[in-house]
This record gives structure tokens, C-alpha cells and sequence, in this order.
């Protein structure tokens, strides 16, 4: 064998060696939460309504209110354009048109393997057709309370409202929310859904998140100094359309983040992705 041929056979065999090791090293730090694009978070522009994807470690795709009617042909072809082909959990915390409107077009656009429901009947056609979708799809059925707690991977999904079922408020339907916190190494997103005054009472501490999603899309009901105390975040969420004919976000909550002097971005400015390797945040938002 020739000189040539033997150094060529040496670098091979290195090559190959360090690629093992890199590939055992890579594994070692969890490739995708080592890069910074393991876990992310988007909080989609539909308006006047809310619709939040979490795009997980694993590979699972959690899908959190799915906007209006009106926007739902929109962000079907937004979660197409993403990648997404499955929904392994999709969440529909109360029954009000602007967060499940869009939800059986989306349930008849992927796969959706399990759908929580905060169990709270509101009798309104759209959510007689979200829930006929689910049964005629065959989709896991669940309503889950208070203190459940499920793993996905390294990411864990606590379930913090409703605690009770609250009757005779304004909104009994905003005040039965399912209100999610969604835990990824040290960094925590906490989703609120409509949640107003009454639910908040109902809750005795909330627990501490990064990221809030402000309820009731910045309605002065919504939000509190108590929470905003309570839960201590570094950014917070304000999911609302531009020129709404409600006034939200409503004058006292911008006076609050201004007083707790926290950073916000809004969706009416376009969507906003987060991403985190369970340390850090990194925030974006196309316009």
C-alpha cells in the first residue's frame, strides 16, 4: 500500500472518530436546547383574539386558543407554514368566539391528539361545532383542573385555574379560564387566558413565570397589581388587535407596566416568537 493511500486511510478513521465524539458531545448538551431553538413560543397577529403555539424540545406542538373565525383560514396556513403537522395538545381555555373560532378548522386541518377544554358550557353555536369536530374526529377529550401536572419531555404543562367553577360574575364564561403555566428548564410562560377579577381571587398564589400572557387582551379586569407582584415577569405578553372598538389594552394596565417598569410587545405589531434554552430568552417579532 502506498504512502498516500495509508495517510488517506488515517484521516478517514479521524474523521470518523471526531464525528463520534462531537455527535456524543452534542448529545450530551440536548442538540436542540444547546443551539437555542429547542423551545419556542409564538404568539400569533389574529386580531382581536388570541392564539399562542409552543413548539417544545421533543418535537410536540402545544396549540393554546385558535383566534376567530375570521383569522382561522390565516393561521392554518401559518402552522402549515412552520412545519407543523401534528398538534399533540390543543387547549381551548374558555368558550368565547375570539379563542375558538378558528378551533375546528384547525382540528380539521392536522392531526390533534388530545384537546383540554375548561369545561365551562357557554351553549354558543361555535362551540357546539368546536365540540362536534372533536367527537366526530375521535380526538382525547379532557378538562383538566387546578394542580394537574403533565410532562412532555423536559417541559412541564401545571394547569393553575380553574380552581371552582365561578358563577354570577360579569363574564362567568372569561372567569372559568384554563390558565396554563408551561415550565422549560428555569424559564416559566404563564398563559391567563380571559381570566378576570373573580377567577384571580380563586387563585391563592401565582406562581412565578417569565413570561406573562396578560388576560382579557390588557382589559383593566384582567390584570392586577397583585398579580403582576405575584408572578414577577420579565416580559409580558398584550394579545389585542389594533383600533379594537373595546379600548384594550385599557389605560390602567399600560399605567401598571409602566409602574413595574416591565418590557411588553404586542401582537397588533406583528407576531411575536420567543425562543429560550431554558436560561435565557431571545425575543422577536415580525412586522
Amino acid at each position: 500500500m502506498s504512502r498516500k493511500k495509508r495517510r488517506g486511510n488515517k484521516n478517514a478513521v479521524f474523521i470518523k472518530v471526531a464525528l463520534v465524539v462531537i455527535f456524543a458531545i452534542l448529545s450530551f448538551l440536548k442538540l436542540p436546547s444547546f443551539l437555542g431553538g429547542g423551545f419556542s413560543f409564538y404568539a400569533f397577529d389574529v386580531g382581536q383574539a388570541d392564539a399562542f403555539l409552543f413548539r417544545l424540545p421533543g418535537g410536540e406542538n402545544v396549540l393554546v386558543d385558535a383566534g376567530s373565525r375570521r383569522s382561522s383560514s390565516a393561521l392554518v396556513s401559518r402552522l402549515r407554514n412552520l412545519g407543523v403537522r401534528q398538534i399533540d395538545l390543543a387547549v381551548a381555555t374558555h368558550p368565547h368566539e375570539d379563542h375558538i373560532g378558528g378551533m375546528a378548522e384547525v382540528l380539521r386541518a392536522f392531526t390533534v391528539k388530545r384537546f383540554w377544554d375548561s369545561g365551562y358550557n357557554h351553549g354558543s353555536e361555535v362551540q357546539s361545532s368546536m365540540l362536534r369536530t372533536i367527537r366526530d374526529r375521535g380526538v382525547v377529550f379532557e378538562r383538566p383542573k387546578a394542580g394537574h401536572k403533565e410532562d412532555f419531555g423536559e417541559v412541564r404543562i401545571e394547569v393553575i385555574a380553574p380552581v371552582r367553577e365561578i358563577r354570577g360574575t360579569e363574564s362567568d364564561a372569561n372567569n372559568n379560564s384554563i390558565v396554563l403555566r408551561v415550565v422549560y428548564g428555569d424559564v416559566a410562560f404563564l398563559i391567563t387566558g380571559d381570566m378576570e377579577t373573580g377567577q384571580r381571587r380563586s387563585i391563592d398564589e401565582f406562581p412565578r413565570a417569565a413570561v406573562l400572557k396578560l388576560a382579557h387582551h390588557g382589559a383593566s379586569n384582567g390584570t392586577d397589581e397583585r398579580i403582576l407582584r405575584e408572578v414577577s415577569p420579565d416580559l409580558v405578553i398584550l394579545s389585542y388587535g389594533d383600533g379594537n372598538p373595546y379600548g384594550h389594552p385599557h389605560r390602567e394596565v399600560t399605567d401598571l407596566i409602566a409602574r413595574f417598569n416591565l418590557r411588553s410587545r404586542a401582537t397588533k405589531d406583528g407576531e411575536i416568537r420567543i425562543t429560550t434554552d431554558g436560561r435565557t430568552l431571545k425575543v422577536y417579532q415580525r412586522h
